[in-house]
C-alpha cells in the first residue's frame, strides 16, 4: 500500500511539473513563418500539427511562393478557420533563390517579431507532435544563452524513419526556433545557400549557444535535397559549403566520411563538385571574412581531433 501511495505522489508531482512547464512556456510569445511552394501534399499535415500545439503561435505567417497547385487554396482555408494564420501570396513565375530565405526575410521585419520572445521557422513539408513548440520554448526559457534550438530530424527511408546525423551545434533548416534577441544579434537570415549554417556561426560569435534536442522530434517528409533529386541535392550542399567558407581539407574529409551514404560514391562526388564549382566560377561568398576565418579555425581543430563546434 505504501508503495502505491508513493507512486501516486510521484505521478501527481510529474503532472504538477508538466502544468508548471506549460504555464511558464505559455507566457513566452512566439511567431512562426513557413515558405511554401507547391506543397499541397505536405502542407495539410503541418497545418494540423500547428493547430494542435499546446502553445500556439501568436501569429503564423505562411508565404505562398507562387504555387501552381492547391497550396494557396489550402493555406487560405486554414486562415479562414484560424485568425492567427496570416497568408501572403507571391506571383507565379518570379525568380527564386535557392534556400528560401529570400522569401522569408521580407516578412520578418523587426516590427513583426519585436514583441515576441521567439521565432519559429519551419518548412511546409514538416510535421511534429502537439508539445513541439512548448518543448523548444522551455529550452530557451531555462537556458538564457541558448540562441537557436531545433529538434532531431527524422526522414523517411524504405525501412522506416531515419534520424538525420548532424553536428551537435547544428539545427536543421527544416525546423528551428530563434530567441528574438539572438535573431536580432545575427541580423536575420541570409538569402542564399548555407543560411542555416551562417545563422548558427553568427549566433556563436555573438555569444549564444545553438543545438538540436535529442528528445524533441520533427518528421521531414521529403528527404533533404529530394525536391531536386538526391544527386542535385548533394551538389547544392557542396555549393552551400563553399558559400559559407568551408575549407577544402574539411570538405575532402566530409566527402570521404559520407562515401557510402545514399547515393553511395556519386553522392560524395556531387558534394565535392558543388563545392569546387564555386572556385571554378569565381563565385563570391555570402559569408564575410570574419565568419569564414571562424569556421575554418574550428574545422582545423576538428580535423586535429581538438575541441570545436564540430564535435
Amino acid at each position: 500500500m505504501a508503495e502505491m501511495h508513493y507512486t501516486a505522489i510521484a505521478m501527481m508531482a510529474t503532472e504538477r511539473d508538466k502544468l508548471f512547464k506549460l504555464h511558464a512556456t505559455a507566457e513566452m510569445k512566439y511567431i512562426a513563418i513557413t515558405p511554401a511552394r507547391d506543397e499541397e501534399t505536405f502542407l495539410p499535415q503541418l497545418i494540423d500539427a500547428m493547430a494542435g500545439q499546446t502553445v500556439k503561435p501568436a501569429r503564423w505567417i505562411i508565404v505562398d511562393d507562387g504555387s501552381t497547385d492547391q497550396t494557396a487554396a489550402i493555406a487560405d482555408r486554414a486562415a479562414s478557420c484560424c485568425d492567427w494564420i496570416e497568408i501572403h501570396h507571391l506571383p507565379h513565375g518570379r525568380p527564386r533563390q535557392p534556400g528560401g530565405e529570400s522569401v522569408v526575410m521580407p516578412f520578418l521585419s523587426r516590427p513583426v517579431w519585436s514583441s515576441a520572445h521567439a521565432i519559429l521557422r519551419v518548412d511546409a513539408d514538416v510535421s511534429f507532435g502537439p508539445a513541439f513548440a512548448e518543448q523548444l520554448l522551455f529550452e530557451l526559457e531555462r537556458e538564457p544563452d541558448l540562441g537557436i534550438v531545433g529538434p532531431t530530424i527524422l526522414e523517411p527511408t524504405a525501412s522506416g524513419w531515419r534520424r538525420v546525423k548532424i553536428p551537435s551545434f547544428h539545427t536543421a533548416g527544416a525546423a528551428k526556433m530563434y530567441r528574438a534577441a539572438c535573431f536580432e544579434a545575427i541580423g536575420g537570415l541570409d538569402p542564399g545557400l548555407g543560411w542555416d549554417t551562417l545563422d548558427e556561426i553568427r549566433a556563436t560569435m555573438a555569444g549564444y549557444r545553438t543545438r538540436s534536442l535529442q528528445h524533441v522530434r520533427a518528421f521531414h517528409h521529403r528527404p533533404q535535397g529530394s525536391a531536386r533529386g538526391l544527386i542535385r541535392g548533394r551538389f547544392l550542399t557542396g555549393q552551400a559549403a563553399y558559400n559559407v567558407g568551408y575549407s577544402l581539407a574539411f570538405m575532402l574529409a566530409r566527402a570521404a566520411a559520407n562515401l557510402f551514404e545514399a547515393p553511395p560514391v556519386i553522392g560524395s562526388l556531387s558534394l565535392l563538385a558543388g563545392f569546387l564549382a564555386g572556385y571554378l566560377r569565381w563565385q563570391p561568398r555570402t559569408a564575410p571574412q570574419d565568419v569564414v576565418s571562424f569556421i575554418r579555425r574550428h574545422q582545423r581543430r576538428r580535423l586535429l581531433m581538438m575541441d570545436s563546434i564540430w564535435r
